[in-house]
């Protein structure tokens, strides 16, 4: 199999990365695009219930993972941003979360 080297605006072709940013704009965009996970945008806990239900579960039987997922969601459901993103759906309006 032959080997190459290739430019970033070719691996964006590819498909291999999904967005090529100039450098001066890099920190910009990455920022901006972080935001989206952050409050009021997204319930930031359940992210981070998820990033651990994923990254724990790759080293748990698939028992002991479904434990982690059940004890996990208690928590959120139990938490002020679950009863925001309710109460958000049934009033039609545009959930503000805390991280609570």
């Amino acid at each position: 199999m032959k080997r190459r080297t290739f430019s970033f605006e070719e691996a964006e072709e590819l498909g291999l990365v999904n967005q090529v940013v100039d450098r001066d704009e890099f920190f910009a965009q990455v920022t901006e695009y972080a935001k989206q996970f952050l409050p009021p945008h997204t319930a930031a806990r359940a992210v981070g219930c998820i990033k651990r239900s994923v990254c724990s579960g790759l080293e748990m039987s698939f028992g002991e993972g479904l434990g982690l997922e059940r004890e996990l969601q208690q928590h959120l459901f139990q938490s002020e941003d679950a009863k925001e993103g309710l109460a958000a759906y049934v009033e039609k309006r545009t959930p503000s979360f805390k991280a609570k």
